[in-house]
């Protein structure tokens, strides 16, 4: 990708986040988001195929902040600089509050809730790889991150209507739950 169409996406992403600080995203046109970007509709379409594809592609470029803490994670603890991976996560939430809340608080796009739950199931999946390899239960090991990641979105739904709180506190909670849960689970299972 050229840097002149690599700045213009980052634009385009920077000036809709801009927007949804004031704005409802149903509210949000396409029009609008073009010419708040300095472009013209026609120049939008160039760049995304329609709103929710900027949606989409605005959450994995914010996103990508986490991402990189992930890239550290040691495989042994699960940690990343010695804090859960969810810590990162809700960090992030909180650093985008603003997005996450006019998003998941007024009617998202099927799409990208469906998209938004995929993406954490396959990160949780590729992240928790000891513990998978580890577990030997009659349930299906992606059943069990399915699981984990629906609370996680949930959880991050219920965080953006609380003014603050505090990540490393709740990621420790529930690292120490579901990593406590699943030796135990791997242990009876080899018991038996």
């Amino acid at each position: 990708m050229s840097e002149k169409v690599e700045k213009n996406f980052q634009k385009i992403m920077h000036s809709f986040l801009d927007l949804l600080k004031s704005e409802p995203y149903d509210a949000l046109s396409i029009e609008k988001i073009a010419n708040k970007s300095g472009m013209t509709r026609v120049n939008f379409y160039k760049y995304f195929t329609d709103k929710e594809d900027l949606l989409w592609r605005t959450f994995l470029y914010v996103f990508l902040e986490v991402e990189e803490e992930v890239s550290k994670i040691d495989q042994k603890t699960l940690l990343s600089n010695g804090k859960p991976l969810t810590y990162y996560a809700f960090e992030h939430v909180k650093k985008y509050k603003y997005f996450y809340k006019n998003i998941l608080e007024n009617n998202p796009p099927y799409s990208f809730v469906s998209q938004l739950l995929n993406y954490f199931t396959e990160q949780s999946f590729r992240t928790h790889e000891v513990l998978r390899m580890q577990y030997k239960g009659k349930i299906p090991y992606i059943q069990i991150n399915e699981y984990l990641s629906g609370a996680l979105f949930n959880l991050i739904r219920n965080l953006i209507k609380q003014e603050d709180w505090n990540s490393l506190e709740l990621s420790q909670f529930f690292t120490q739950l579901a990593v406590e849960g699943l030796p135990k689970t791997i242990l009876n299972t080899q018991q038996k």
